[in-house]
Parts: C-alpha cells; structure tokens; sequence
C-alpha cells in the first residue's frame, strides 16, 4: 500500500524543475501519463550579473506530454516531448537580434534506479540515481529570447526523499548536465517539502540553484550574437505547487515560479498547469 501512494504522488512530473526526476518510483507494470502547460514571462534580464530592463517582456509558453513506465520494483523509464512558442515584442533599434518562434522544443528520455528504499532500511531515505539524454528541439539560436540553446546531451542526477511523517517528505536532487556544441556544462541543486493538507490535496514548495561552467557574458569579451549558445547562465528559482485528486489515479496539479538571482537568464515569472493519470 505505501508504494502505492509512492506511485500516485510521483505520476505527476515536476513541471518547474531543474530535470523532472522524483527518488519515488512508480509500481511495477504501472504507466504514467501527463500533459502539461507552462508560461514563462519576464521584462527583467540579467545581463552578465547587472539587472536591466528590457522594453518589452520576453515570453515563452511550452506545451508536453511525459509518460513513466515502471518497469521493475526498482526501475523506471521515462519520456518526454515539448513544444514551444516565443515571442519578445522589442522596438525598432534593439541592440540585440530577436524574433518569435514556434518550434519543437528540447525533449528527453531517462531511466532512475533505486539504490535504496526507506520502506525496506527503517531510518533510511529513499536514494534513487536517474540519467537522461536530451535531444535538441528544432528552433533557432543566436538571439536573446531563443527557446534554447540547441544543444543535446546527457543528465546525471542523484536524488533523495524522505517520509517524515505521513503525510510530510523532504526531497533533494544534485546533477550534473553535459550538452554538446559549445554550450557550458551546468550544476544543480535542488530541495523540495511537501504536505499532504486532506486525502485529495497536497502541496509544495522548492528552490533550485543552476549553476554553468561558462565564462562568456552577454556583451562582455568575445561575445556575438552567434555565440549566444555559448554564454554563461545561472540561475536560482523558488517554487511552490499544489496537486488535487479528480479521481483514484488522476490528479490536477499547478505550480508557480520565480528567478530570484541568475546570470544572463530573464528574471521571470513561471506558471504551470498539468493533467496526469496512470493505469
């Protein structure tokens, strides 16, 4: 029964989150589904670590569909594709190239293996390792509002989650991002609470720290606009969510986010909203 309740809180992907991975797995045989929506929006850059204003919001909204397949008590894979839609609303005479886009955004396939189970080590948290390869959407790079930076390459992540009580978990991830192409390797830490309020409802809160290798700043030496792939971007989201049973295996979920600090990345607001269901 408890890995049962492990599954239905884990069917629902992360939506704002450094990688989506959860150290709680699915039951075995069981399959996942979530479709989702996320908008993110900001009139605020950092350009290198200096904040400015730009002249118009930068805005981004991502349609996905993610699917997790537990394929043995301590083995799970998963999948997911998105699509994306751009649009920066910049004068005449901005200094910077732009454009809007509807493209193909980066997807993913990954696997997580549980190392260790809190429900079979008494005082033990449950330790799950994940990796993933991301695979390059098909949108254009080289100005500042581009939908990414057009890079593939492999996810390494470990993560840890704990049951407190009942009804309260902790949860942490750490990775580590290769990408091809010049792009800089990126570092992240995350940590996440959650509560469960009532049998229906459950609710979180989070913060992740994104940290990349690079050395170039936007408008610092060496920089281009074709070199925008290349640029260094940090950045640290705080994040709160809820999820609501519509029924035994289906739930709504909503998530909000803000960029509080970064580097080279839009100081923005991000809302998400998913449907998920297993069978």
């Amino acid at each position: 029964m408890k890995k049962e309740i492990i599954a239905a809180i884990a069917m629902a992907f992360p939506l704002i989150a450094a990688a989506g991975g959860s150290p709680w797995l699915p039951v075995p045989g069981s399959t996942s589904l979530a479709i989702g929506y996320v908008n993110q929006a900001g009139d605020k850059f950092f350009l290198g670590t200096d904040k400015a204003m730009l002249p118009a919001k930068i805005r981004q909204e991502t349609y996905s569909i993610g699917v997790q397949h537990g394929v043995a008590d301590a083995l799970a894979i998963d999948a997911k594709l998105n699509y994306a839609r751009n649009r920066f609303d910049a004068p005449a005479g901005f200094p910077l190239p732009f454009g809007d886009e509807s493209a193909l955004g980066d997807s993913s396939i990954g696997a997580s293996w549980r190392v260790v189970d809190e429900f079979e080590h008494a005082g033990a948290p449950t330790l799950t390792l994940r990796a993933a390869a991301n695979i390059a959407g098909n949108y254009d790079v080289g100005k500042i509002n581009a939908i990414g930076d057009k890079a593939s390459g492999v996810d390494l992540s470990v993560l840890v989650g704990k049951y407190l009580t009942p009804k309260f978990t902790v949860a942490g991830e750490l990775g580590y991002r290769y990408r091809n192409h010049a792009v800089p390797d990126d570092v992240w830490l995350g940590a996440s609470l959650g509560y469960s309020v009532a049998s229906f409802a459950s609710v979180s809160a989070g913060y992740t720290a994104t940290r990349s290798n690079g050395n170039l700043d936007i408008g610092g030496p060496g920089f281009s606009p074709s070199r925008f792939p290349e640029v260094r971007e940090d950045r640290d989201l705080v994040s709160a969510g809820a999820s609501f049973a519509l029924a035994p295996r289906s739930s709504l979920n909503v998530n909000y986010g803000e960029v509080v600090g970064g580097r080279n990345t839009t100081k923005e607001k991000i809302w998400g909203v998913s449907l998920a269901t297993s069978f």
